[in-house]
């Protein structure tokens, strides 16, 4: 009996699918499909079934520089590889599914499924010349430049303030300036630091804006309130 032959563009469709169906599932946003990227993942799903090789520098490359060779100005990009192989072919539905499946039940690649950050998506299939059927699916992730995160901090109070974003805390001295660049998003929080006498306690948390300047200010009775405007700087 003829193996099965998958319907390789159906394939990369039903891939996009069902990875926004996992992300969909975690509260997370739906990817939109860049020609970018799935043009990147295509030309790298067909370099690694023509040569055989199964890495992510097969090329002597790496995805972000691959996105970028094919037209995609990235923030942030990831990828995820496959290989899948069986004497009796795959048909359409099988072989997104074992590919997926396959990312989903590895740490690292289910990371990039569920990043946070991501907001386009590429996938490219490629046929393997090999006697038996072997596919490689390349899925590629991505953020793109325009949509960064970059903001200005100013603390006018006469009190040392600290922030916490993306895990990290930082203090800002009185009269300090911080610009904040990031491909990633997040919640930002204010909070006055703990003292010798005194526990450290919240001002503020809410999530940045792009262009954003947040201003410290000093208020009554040492309260420190948060002016927002805009970042002229980044206009």
């Amino acid at each position: 009996m003829a193996a099965l032959v998958p319907d390789l563009p159906k394939v990369e469709l039903q891939i996009v699918e069902m990875t926004n169906q996992v992300r969909r599932e975690q509260n997370l946003n739906a990817l939109r499909i860049n020609a970018m990227l799935a043009k990147a993942a295509r030309a790298y799903a067909e370099r690694l079934a023509r040569s055989g090789q199964f890495s992510h520098t097969a090329d002597g490359g790496n995805p972000g520089k691959r996105a970028e060779t094919a037209g995609y100005k990235p923030c942030a990009v990831a990828e995820n590889i496959a290989m899948d192989r069986s004497g009796q072919g795959f048909d359409t539905g099988q072989l997104a599914m074992q590919a997926v499946a396959g990312w989903m039940n590895s740490a690292p690649h289910r990371a990039n499924i569920l990043m946070a950050s991501a907001t386009e998506i590429g996938v490219g299939v490629a046929k393997s010349p090999d006697p038996v059927p072997k596919y490689i699916s390349v899925e590629m992730f991505g953020r793109p430049a325009s949509e960064g995160v970059k903001f200005e901090i100013v603390n006018t109070s006469a009190d040392i303030v600290a922030y916490r974003f993306l895990g990290k805390t930082r203090d800002l001295k009185p009269r300090m300036t911080i610009t904040q660049s990031s491909c990633s998003v997040g919640e930002i929080t204010f909070a006055k630091p703990a003292g010798f006498l005194s526990p450290g306690s919240e001002i503020a948390r809410f999530n940045p804006e792009n262009g954003k300047r947040y201003i410290l200010k000093s208020g009554l009775n040492g309260a420190i309130s948060i002016e927002i405007g805009i970042n002229i700087k980044s206009r």
